[in-house]
């Protein structure tokens, strides 16, 4: 099954079990999701209070180690225990996963066994959001509070999560309001004057109705300081609340939840910080090309980029001697920065103010009616629209090469924004309606789904501000994505211990992109851009075995098939003057796995065990090339790799536990068509080799006086890289690896109370490290990383009622 060691399925399965074995000797820990308490049974009938994990990664609740998916959890407890409350905190949590800052702090991708979208991509991404059931888009980072769980899915899950689910699904699900009064508050401070503020109230209004309130808000100084305007930088101004409705009448078997969400952030970006810059101290200027064998110069200049008078007679060509002043400051720049004479770590020199603002609205309502006591429909309706402007300097140089400001403001969808920055835009519905339910040994869930998505992007185009160089125009584009899928997935029970899954969903795909006008009005350089549209259908699927060995012990194999619809370029320009339809991306996977939950000895242990191998076709990713930012498909690839996860608690008040992911992802076919030229890809961006974590928590309980408890966690991964090009065009793009300490102290309950407080810090030995970057050696001759967060460190006072 894998390269140059091809093994049996059988041996596969046999291999998974000796693995569940290994672990025993060798695992870090599980993490934990909503624990229910319930007891399980060992092979020899023994009870273990292990407690049982709900996830729903079948869309139905079921005990996590009876679900053949590869599949991280959290509940509420563990949430605040591991201090979740941003999408980037979910990557310490989850090995395997990474969530990368590329052009932006505050703007946001997921990555899953390689599969992920580069920052500006018009590709969809490859691991799919989901709030309270609903996609979601929108690269906007938020606020993640009062949940009652997170799940990090694994893997193609086209058949129940629709098509761009190529790599995987985070489902995320709000506190749903229930029948008792109650609610907390929490209050934080920590350094760079951090304060958060976050509470929720359940009332039940009567019998079967109950509304809960919700909200949080955060403020935080920037921890980056701008050496050209003397600001901090990498801010956060952040509030959000949430209202949710549960109308349930005891005994009718009818269940509506209703939950709207608006959030409102504010602060800045981050700053990116230029690394290398072509022939630069040391840098190389050439490479070798892979088509013919020859040594070619790399782009070191902006006439390189753009050719002759491309801004007008003398301006930003070979005839203009401020353009090699721009690329030589670069190369004094990066020549001080390397020998440490200019900028610390988390000192930038660039151009803009990172000024950042985002909106969103969120609206789901899920209604649900038992039809009989084995047959329930249900209908998941979903809103949501979020629009994020950012003042960025994305080349990370005190030398602007590019500039993203000088538009007029922009009205759309009933507001005005700013038109002196980028603005990314998200608009979409979706409907779906399901009939789950049993007949006999058969389970099964068939369904509906509809959608439209509208994604607006809107980029001025300033080239050499610093040469005072006029205003060129925009890239203002609006794409249109419907959706419609109908989908079926059938388990039957062949015996006790032994089950078959099936399922198939079809989907068609209607996906258009219209340009605005007023959109690339210079020919020169932007050109004249063409809407169009193209439609498209496929089907995604499983196949799925699973085996219960004993009670405690789970075997399975999958096989899986999904794909990630195509679309178009809105930043073609003159060289590229048609939107150029990037084609959409097939992959299938085979998944052998088991879940271990029982004692090991004495010990009470859970263990999970995923080995994978993915093969990908038309393998979406993005250039910027010119003043574009191009998506296009490389040919083949293939990602293969394992997880490993367990929690063991060796004695009362005290757990130990990890987890440990490694992923091979190479281009087995590494031509690539982006823009009408061919590129041949090399290292696979965004997939390090090697992620894991351990964890010790300890805890004691002191009579009246409360529990105290300590927790510690090292999460450590080897380099990647930001490009896929490293190897030819784009050198100087890996990222070195990393280790991150973190550790929190507790005392909860305190003196018989409901308050509790916490001490905790982030990032103990003040690791510098990077979480990602923008790879412009094509546009402006220099790559670019943005920095992640130093020590952080803070206290927090909770209470409940």
């Amino acid at each position: 099954m894998f390269e140059n060691n091809r093994v049996s399925r059988r041996a596969l399965l046999a291999g998974a079990q000796a693995g569940v074995v290994l672990a025993f000797l060798n695992a870090g820990g599980a993490v934990y999701a909503q624990a229910t308490g319930a007891e399980s049974q060992s092979s020899d009938g023994q009870a273990v209070s292990s407690g049982d994990i709900v996830v729903t990664a079948r869309r139905s609740d079921e005990r996590l180690q009876d679900v053949p998916v590869a599949v991280t959890a959290f509940g509420s407890e563990a949430l605040a225990e591991r201090r979740i409350s941003t999408e980037s905190d979910l990557q310490i949590a989850t090995p395997g996963l990474t969530v990368r800052s590329a052009v932006s702090s505050n703007q946001i991708n997921y990555a899953i066994r390689g599969q992920s979208v580069d920052g500006f991509s018009f590709s969809s991404p490859a691991v799919t959001a989901y709030f309270n059931e609903v996609p979601t888009g929108g690269t906007s980072a938020t606020s993640l509070f009062d949940l009652e769980s997170i799940q990090v899915l694994k893997g193609p899950q086209g058949t129940l999560f629709g098509r761009n689910a190529t790599g995987g699904a985070v489902l995320y699900a709000a506190k749903r309001p229930d029948e008792e009064f109650g609610g907390y508050v929490k209050g934080g401070y920590g350094n760079f004057n951090n304060v958060e503020v976050e509470g929720a109230i359940n009332i039940p209004l009567t019998d079967g109705i109950a509304v809960r309130f919700s909200g949080r808000s955060q403020t935080r100084d920037g921890f980056q300081h701008n050496l050209i305007d003397g600001n901090d930088i990498n801010s956060i101004d952040a509030q959000i609340g949430r209202v949710s409705l549960l109308i349930a009448p005891s005994g009718s078997g009818f269940s509506n939840v209703t939950v709207f969400q608006r959030g409102q952030y504010g602060g800045s970006n981050g700053g990116l910080s230029v690394q290398n810059a072509n022939g630069v101290n040391g840098a190389p200027a050439t490479y070798v090309d892979p088509s013919d064998g020859l040594t070619k110069p790399l782009v070191t200049a902006m006439r390189d980029l753009h050719g002759p008078d491309a801004l007008g007679a003398g301006q930003g060509s070979s005839t203009d001697p401020r353009v090699n002043a721009l690329y030589n400051g670069i190369g004094d720049y990066l020549t001080k920065r390397q020998a440490g004479l200019a900028d610390g770590f988390y000192d930038v020199s660039i151009n803009r103010d990172q000024r950042h603002r985002a909106d969103q609205v969120f609206l789901s309502n899920t209604t649900s009616y038992e039809l009989s006591d084995t047959a329930t429909i249900k209908n998941i309706f979903g809103y949501n629209k979020v629009v994020s402007e950012d003042n960025l300097d994305v080349d990370g140089s005190p030398y602007e090469f590019f500039g993203a400001q000088g538009g007029p403001d922009q009205e759309k969808w009933g507001k005005t924004y700013s038109g002196n920055g980028y603005i990314f835009g998200t608009k979409q519905w979706s409907n779906e309606l399901q009939l789950s339910g049993e007949i006999g040994a058969l389970k099964y869930i068939v369904g509906g789904f509809i959608s439209q998505e509208k994604t607006w992007s809107y980029i001025p185009v300033t080239i050499a501000p610093d040469l005072g160089l006029p205003y060129l125009g925009s890239y203002d584009s609006t794409s249109n994505d419907k959706s419609k899928a109908l989908y079926a997935q059938l388990t039957y029970a062949l015996t006790d211990r032994l089950n078959l899954t099936g399922g198939l969903r079809y989907t068609w795909e209607n996906v258009g992109i219209r340009f605005n006008p007023g959109s690339a009005s210079d020919p020169k350089l932007l050109g004249a851009l063409n809407s169009t549209k193209v439609k498209d259908s496929k089907p995604s699927w499983l196949v799925s075995l699973d085996y219960k060995v004993t009670d405690d012990l789970l075997l399975y194999f999958n096989q899986r098939g999904s794909w990630r619809t195509g679309g178009f370029n809105g930043t073609s320009g003159a060289s590229f003057p048609n939107p150029d339809f990037f084609k959409p991306e097939t992959t299938y996977d085979f998944e052998v796995g088991a879940k271990y939950a029982g004692l090991l000895g004495s010990i009470p242990a859970r263990v999970n065990l995923a080995v994978y191998d993915q093969y990908i076709k038309n393998v979406q990713r993005t250039i910027y090339l010119n003043n574009a930012a191009l998506a296009g498909n490389a040919n083949k690839a293939r990602v293969s790799g394992a997880e490993l996860d367990g929690n063991f608690t060796l004695a009362d008040g005290f757990d130990v536990g990890g987890a440990f992911s490694y992923t091979d992802a190479r281009y087995t076919d590494n031509r690539a068509l982006v823009g009408g030229q061919g590129f041949f890809f090399g290292p696979y961006a965004d997939a390090p080799k090697y992620t894991g974590s351990a964890f010790a928590r300890a805890s004691t309980e002191f009579g009246d006086a409360g529990e105290v408890a300590l927790r510690g966690e090292v999460y450590a991964q080897s380099h990647f890289f930001y490009s896929n090009l490293n190897n030819t065009v784009l050198p100087g793009t890996r990222i070195g690896g990393y280790k991150l300490i973190n550790v929190r102290a507790e005392w909860n309950e305190m003196f018989g109370s409901k308050v509790s407080a916490a001490f905790y810090v982030n990032n103990l030995t003040k690791e510098k490290y990077y979480t990602g970057g923008i790879a412009l050696g094509q546009v402006t001759g220099s790559n670019s990383t943005t920095p992640g967060a130093p020590r952080m460190y803070g206290f927090e006072l909770s209470a409940k009622f």
